[in-house]
């Protein structure tokens, strides 16, 4: 089971760099964001977040699930954000509709960081 939780942490961390790492390159620009990269990090974000809580579950520890649900709402909105980006994107909409939804999945991606490591 510890393999398991070791793996799945490793792909919660790509999925968080690959949201993290491309709105802070692309944050300055005005057009052409990477929003298939936070697309697919949002959704490696939530498959293996929901997978660490159902393991951890399975295991001794007490869980807090004041700091869960408020994560799994953090990182909802973070997939809808870039959920949104990408459809707009894949429409070929103009960047400037593209924008607010790439900055809000990753300004609320650092957000997520931020409670996971103070809270």
């Amino acid at each position: 089971m510890e393999f398991l939780h070791s793996v799945l942490v490793v792909g919660h961390m790509i999925g968080l760099a690959a949201i993290v790492g491309t709105f802070l390159l692309q944050m300055r620009k005005n057009g052409d964001f990477a929003v298939l990269a936070i697309f697919g990090g949002a959704i490696t974000q939530l498959v293996t977040g929901l997978a660490l809580v159902g393991v951890a579950e399975m295991g001794d520890g007490d869980l807090n699930y004041a700091k869960i649900g408020t994560k799994l709402v953090i990182a909802l909105a973070v997939f809808v954000a870039a959920l949104l980006a990408w459809l707009k994107a894949r429409k070929g909409t103009n960047d400037r509709s593209i924008k607010p939804f790439f900055h809000a999945a990753g300004g609320l991606a650092l957000v997520n960081v931020v409670l996971a490591v103070f809270w």
